[in-house]
């Protein structure tokens, strides 16, 4: 009985915690009938955009191919960009973009994102910008996946990779 109120005091300030507690959401706005088709619409998330749509659509090989480079006039280090290809996934396909300055990755962006449904949509509306957070912050391909996105996670994981392999070779 002398815990009692040592044990209630504790689960009043969790509960109490867990109320207050607010989780940051990424800025997303939604439009539709755009340009990628009838029934598509387009999601952009922190200047990455990305299109939803009723069916998957294949990627050229030309867009597998895309690579940039550019020598940043300050510095003799070279700003290089690669997409990787295109990784199909139970529910849709996905393209991811890298840019490297010199062996540091700068910047992860999805060049494509086509999804089947709208929760899978909604699903990447969250994901995605953590994924690039966590590439950044590695470095590389092994970053820590989305709980309940684990296919749109590994897609990206895989689509990563071979863009840094492109960049690399």
């Amino acid at each position: 009985m002398k815990r009692a109120p040592i044990v209630l005091t504790g689960t009043a300030a969790g509960l109490i915690a867990v109320i207050g507690y607010h989780a940051a959401t990424p800025q997303a706005a939604l439009t539709s009938g755009t340009s990628a088709g009838p029934g598509a619409s387009t999601l952009n998330v922190g200047g990455t955009s990305t299109t939803a749509s009723s069916s998957a659509t294949k990627s050229s090989a030309a867009t597998a191919a895309k690579t940039a480079k550019t020598t940043t006039a300050s510095s003799a280090q070279t700003t290089r960009s690669a997409v990787g290809s295109d990784v199909q996934f139970q529910y849709g396909d996905m393209e991811v973009k890298v840019t490297m300055t010199g062996s540091r990755i700068t910047d992860v962006s999805v060049v494509k994102a086509d999804v089947y449904d709208q929760h899978s949509y909604e699903i990447n509306q969250y994901a995605i910008p953590y994924l690039k957070t966590e590439a950044l912050k590695a470095q590389s391909a092994s970053i820590d996946g989305v709980s309940g996105a684990s296919y749109t996670s590994a897609a990206y994981e895989q689509s990563l990779q071979s863009a840094i392999d492109k960049l690399k070779a």
